[in-house]
């Protein structure tokens, strides 16, 4: 269980921060890093903080970032010191700078080679960590295979199919595994659980306390699933998905104003041209996705990657943008962020419980997939026209009814 909730959390944090960076219109311009041929390669002194998202085919950075950044691309190498915490995914990732932050990671091949001061949470399919890196804290790992050979400072949590440990690990072990490798220069201080079908294999010579084994079964796993969700996992379940879709929310509020003003005009005006757009984009992107490796694989690569985006936004998109048909009932009682927050948690909640029932769970999670991609393709496609000019239509309306409300107060004043 531990290794599909550490996938799919790290994978979704990590596709939503580069998401609404890109799908939304990020503002920072790094065309002076970049050549002809899409590579980026950073190599100023510092980088302003308003640059703080950076895309190519192959991503080279060795500079001074002094804010949280984000990389994407297809091979992705961070040298330089980042004041922050970073996000990357990329097919393969080498980390040989300092980062002064957490450090969220996701793609094919990842290599640290240097220093993360915080936590690092980690979603490939091979994971290296050679003995000159160090994380100062907390190492999360989702992985098909794993080899540590650098310093934890505390604790590791894997979900992985073959973890190899080779290095010190001050703190406890929680591994998820197919198997456990201990060899000999591995040093570590806590309590090692490993929850695998089979045995951990430890060196002789190796500085670690004694393995608990709970051993796990394919005879186990069916029973195991037919029981059924308990309420723990329910309530998890709830919580996290409840959590995600508000960070969707805060992200679209406070970074992506456009988007977040499109919201209300588009769940007024155009729900059914949005699902008509969702609906398009679901049945033709996989045509689009086989068309684009044929054309150019790492162009297939980034289809792929940005219907994935989509598909993991589109619930969020969705509940955010039906909440503001709530909003106006609870803006004359609350302030707007606040009626605007309680709206969204009443639509998630609805949705996420629906979900929990045979036949309307398929049924509410394609409504609102197809939904939440037509309202971002719809807001992408219109953004700059028509979007644009209702919005200021809207705005507009607005600032007559205020006119009109001040005048009939003053005409009420002077009666009395």
């Amino acid at each position: 269980m531990f290794k599909k909730i550490s996938v799919s959390i790290l994978m979704m944090v990590l596709l939503l921060a580069m998401a609404v960076s890109t799908a939304f219109a990020a503002t920072d311009d790094i065309s002076a890093y970049q050549d002809s041929t899409g590579n980026v390669d950073i190599t100023v002194p510092a980088v302003p903080n308003t640059e703080f998202m950076f895309a190519g085919s192959n991503v080279v950075a060795n500079s001074v970032f002094d804010t949280t950044t984000l990389f994407a691309g297809n091979a992705i190498t961070l040298d330089g010191e980042y004041n922050g915490d970073v996000f990357v995914a990329g097919n393969t990732v080498t980390v040989n700078g300092k980062i002064n932050g957490n450090l969220y990671a996701t793609g094919n091949m990842i290599t640290i080679n240097g220093e993360v001061t915080r936590d690092a949470f980690v979603a490939c399919n091979e994971l290296k960590i050679s003995n000159t890196a160090i994380i100062s804290r907390d190492l999360f790992i989702g992985t098909a295979t794993a080899a540590i050979n650098g310093t934890v400072g505390r604790n590791l949590r894997a979900g992985v199919g073959t973890l190899t440990l080779n290095g010190p690990i001050n703190g406890f072990v929680e591994a998820d595994t197919d198997q456990l490798t201990i060899n000999s220069n591995a040093v570590i201080t806590g309590p090692i659980n490993n929850r695998s079908e089979n045995q951990a294999i430890v060196a002789t010579n190796a500085n670690a306390p004694a393995v608990n084994w709970e051993k796990v079964t394919q005879e186990q796993q069916p029973a195991q699933e037919k029981q059924g969700a308990s309420v723990g996992s329910i309530l998890l379940t709830l919580i996290t998905k409840l959590a995600f879709i508000l960070v969707i929310w805060l992200l679209i509020t406070f970074l992506t104003k456009e988007f977040n003003e499109n919201t209300t005009i588009m769940a007024k005006k155009h729900i059914l041209v949005s699902l008509g757009i969702g609906a398009g984009f679901l049945f033709l992107s996989p045509l689009a996705v086989i068309l684009s490796f044929i054309i150019y694989a790492p162009f297939g690569i980034a289809m792929t990657c940005l219907l994935i985006t989509g598909m993991i936004l589109a619930m969020p998109v969705a509940v955010v943008v039906f909440s503001k048909l709530l909003t106006g009932y609870f803006n004359n009682k609350m302030k707007p962020l606040l009626s605007s927050f309680v709206s969204v948690l009443i639509i998630a909640a609805a949705a996420i419980i629906l979900g929990f029932i045979p036949v309307l769970n398929f049924l509410v999670g394609l409504f609102l997939v197809v939904m939440g991609m037509g309202f971002i393709g719809y807001n992408i496609l219109f953004t700059n026209r028509k979007l644009k000019e209702e919005r200021l239509e809207a705005a507009d309306m607005v600032m007559i009814e205020e006119v009109s409300d001040a005048k009939e107060s003053s005409t009420e004043d002077k009666l009395q």
